[in-house]
C-alpha cells in the first residue's frame, strides 16, 4: 500500500476535525492516498467521542475560565484534553495492512507507534483490556482513566489513548501522544464533582497517565517526536511505500472549509447530545 503522511502546524478543533473528515470522505471516493497525519492544537482542546451526551461530560464555565476549545469528534471513545501532545489519524481503506476488524487495525497501528516510541528510548506495553460500550459511555469518564485493548502504556501509565470510526470500507483513527504533561488538568472541566473530588480525579489522571518527556531524561519536541513516529511506521510497515507531502489537495482543502463551517463550528454538532 501506498501511504501518505503530512505533518501539520497548530490548528483549531473545527479545523484539525475538519481535516481529518475531508480525507476519510476523499479516501472513501478514492480520491486521496491512505494518509498518516500528526497535528497540533490551537487553543489546547477538550473533545468527546461522537456517542458522548456533552452536558454530562464537560462544564462549559470551566472551558471557558481556562481557555479551552471544544470539539466533538467523528470517532468513538471518550472525554480526551488535547494539551502538550502529538495528535495522530490513520485513515485508510480497511484493507491490506489494516484489514480485519478493529481490534486488528488498532493492533497493527499500535506496533507502528511503538516502533516509534521505541526510537525515542521508549518501551511501551500492550495493553489487555477490553472496555465495554457500556463502560465507555459512562458520564465524565475521560479517555485516559482506563485503556482499551492493543492501547500503549508505560510502566501501567497510559501514553497513547486512541479511537476508530469505520464508514464504506474505510477507517479512520484518532489518537493522543501524551508529550509533556499526563491528563490530570482533564479534572478541571468535568461537570457535577466537588473541588475534593476534582482534585482526587486529577491525582488519579496524574498515577494512570504519563508523557513522553516525563519517562526521557533528555526532553524532545514535537517535531523529532513527530520525525521518530514517522520513521517507526516505516520500519513496522516495511513492505509498504511512503511520501511526505506538505499541503493537503486543493479538494481536500474545500471539502475541509466547508466541514469546519457547516459542522464543526456549530453547536448542533458539538452539543448535539
Amino acid at each position: 500500500m501506498k501511504w501518505r503522511f503530512l505533518v501539520s502546524g497548530k490548528l483549531s478543533p473545527a479545523e484539525n476535525m475538519a481535516i481529518d473528515e475531508a480525507i476519510f470522505g476523499s479516501i472513501q471516493d478514492g480520491r486521496s492516498l491512505p494518509t498518516i497525519r500528526f497535528y497540533r492544537w490551537e487553543p489546547s482542546t477538550v473533545s468527546c467521542g461522537y456517542n458522548q451526551e456533552v452536558a454530562k461530560e464537560v462544564d462549559f464555565m470551566a472551558l471557558e475560565k481556562y481557555e479551552l476549545g471544544f470539539v466533538r469528534r467523528p470517532t468513538g471513545g471518550r472525554l480526551v484534553l488535547h494539551d502538550d501532545e502529538v495528535t495522530y489519524s490513520v485513515i485508510s481503506p480497511a484493507s491490506g495492512r489494516l484489514s480485519g476488524n478493529v481490534t486488528e487495525s488498532y493492533s497493527e497501528i499500535s506496533l507502528a507507534l511503538a516502533a516509534g516510541l521505541k526510537k525515542m528510548g521508549i518501551d511501551v506495553d500492550f495493553e489487555k483490556g477490553n472496555l465495554s460500550s457500556e463502560h465507555q459511555r459512562q458520564a465524565a469518564n475521560p479517555c485516559f482513566t482506563s485503556s482499551s485493548r492493543y492501547e500503549l502504556s508505560y510502566k501501567r501509565k497510559k501514553i497513547v489513548g486512541s479511537a476508530q470510526v469505520r464508514k464504506n470500507g474505510c477507517l479512520l483513527q484518532h489518537g493522543s501522544i501524551l508529550l509533556n504533561y499526563g491528563q490530570s488538568k482533564l479534572a478541571k472541566i468535568l461537570p457535577g464533582l466537588t473541588d475534593e473530588q476534582k482534585e482526587r480525579m486529577a491525582k488519579y489522571l496524574k498515577r494512570k497517565t504519563i508523557g513522553i518527556n516525563e519517562i526521557l531524561n533528555m526532553p524532545i519536541s514535537y517535531k523529532t517526536a513527530v520525525n521518530y513516529l514517522i520513521e517507526g511506521f516505516k520500519e513496522n510497515w516495511i513492505n509498504d511505500e511512503f511520501e511526505i507531502h506538505e499541503n493537503l489537495e486543493v479538494h481536500e482543502l474545500d471539502i475541509a472549509e466547508k466541514l469546519r463551517i457547516s459542522k464543526y463550528l456549530t453547536d448542533e454538532w458539538n452539543q448535539k447530545k
